[in-house]
């Protein structure tokens, strides 16, 4: 009963402050201007001027260079004014939100979204994204759990496709395992499971551990976890030096409760580290248990991982030969096959 007052209000809320802002611009972006896009002569990958330097930034800058069709990458603080272009690709779900209302002519043309994970807010509600996600020509779901969870919650199954994302074969490069170290790539949030990342550091003390991220000061036990002497902390990094932060990382872990991705997990297999990671995102898709990796239940003690981690030790298989398939170059091309189709 609680559920469906809480769905109500959510609907309500959209309805009264958002749903109707996007209608006025959509129908007068139609009756303006009504271009028929017969061939994709332009493409341009959207991203936030912040994401230069993260993740996403990486990824509109590489899947746009690796495409076949004449592509362009736009960086904006408030995703406005967006550049003339016949298709666009929204790396983040509430990015294509913002575009749809402030450039509403995007309507009319062709609109992949890439979905990572959900991330609901007041602002963002599940009624509002669901909505602005039947607006586009296809959302890219990065696993098999996140297509099924779409269209649980209304998005229409025939634009949904699975696309794991990419990772560069050249950028990321092997190296050979055995200096002994552990690492963990993302920024802070409680998703992150920080806590597990904290008590592998404080139980592994013959381990050195890596933390590459942002943002980690605001955890509560951030102090105290500073200071271990096996506790190493790079933050405020360029993208452009995480391989050579990888190469001195023997087993990369993803303790996550909830991912798209995560992305880090193909960039330290393609650096031929060992991953011991949660059951999120695609992990479970991309790691077999035993073979190339190790996985762990969400609710996993920090015991039962550090038996994992020490197992990934001892795990002498090439591990980048197994991810070899999860290139920039193939992701791009099946990202241009939808911009053709």
């Amino acid at each position: 009963m609680v559920s469906d007052k809480s769905h109500i209000q959510e609907q309500l809320y959209f309805l009264l402050f958002h749903k109707w802002k996007y209608i006025i611009v959509i129908i007068r972006s139609i009756f303006s201007k009504k271009p028929n896009v017969t061939k994709i002569n332009k493409t341009v990958y959207v991203a936030r001027e912040k994401d230069k330097t993260w993740i996403f930034g990486a990824k509109v800058r590489r899947l746009s260079r690796y495409s076949s069709l004449n592509a362009d990458t736009y960086y904006h603080n408030k995703l406005r004014n967006l550049p003339n272009a016949d298709a666009y690709y929204y790396i983040y779900q509430n990015y294509f939100c913002r575009c749809l209302r402030s450039t509403p002519s995007i309507v009319t043309k062709k609109n992949i979204v890439m979905f990572t994970h959900p991330t609901w807010s007041k602002k963002y509600s599940k009624t509002h994204v669901v909505w602005c996600l039947n607006k586009a020509d296809y959302v890219i779901c990065l696993n098999s759990a996140i297509k099924s969870y779409l269209i649980n919650i209304g998005v229409h199954p025939d634009k949904l496709k699975i696309i794991h994302i990419g990772v560069s074969s050249s950028f990321f490069h092997s190296h050979k395992r055995g200096v002994g170290n552990i690492g963990f790539c993302s920024n802070f949030s409680p998703r992150k499971n920080p806590d597990l990342i904290f008590n592998l550091v404080k139980h592994m003390p013959d381990r050195t551990f890596y933390l590459i991220g942002n943002n980690w000061e605001s955890y509560e036990k951030f102090e105290e976890l500073s200071v271990l002497p096996n506790f190493r902390y790079h933050t405020g990094l360029p993208y452009e030096s995480y391989p050579d932060l990888y190469n001195e990382i023997d087993v990369f872990v993803s303790p996550s409760l909830l991912e798209g991705g995560p992305v880090p997990i193909l960039e330290a297999m393609m650096s031929n580290c060992v991953p011991v990671a949660s059951k999120t995102g695609f992990c479970p898709d991309v790691i077999r248990h035993g073979e190339n990796g190790f996985l762990f239940e969400i609710d996993a003690d920090y015991l039962e991982v550090i038996q994992l981690i020490e197992k990934a030790f001892l795990l002498k298989k090439n591990i980048r030969n197994t991810v070899l398939e999860h290139t920039w170059e193939n992701c791009s091309k099946k990202i241009d096959d939808l911009f053709l189709a």
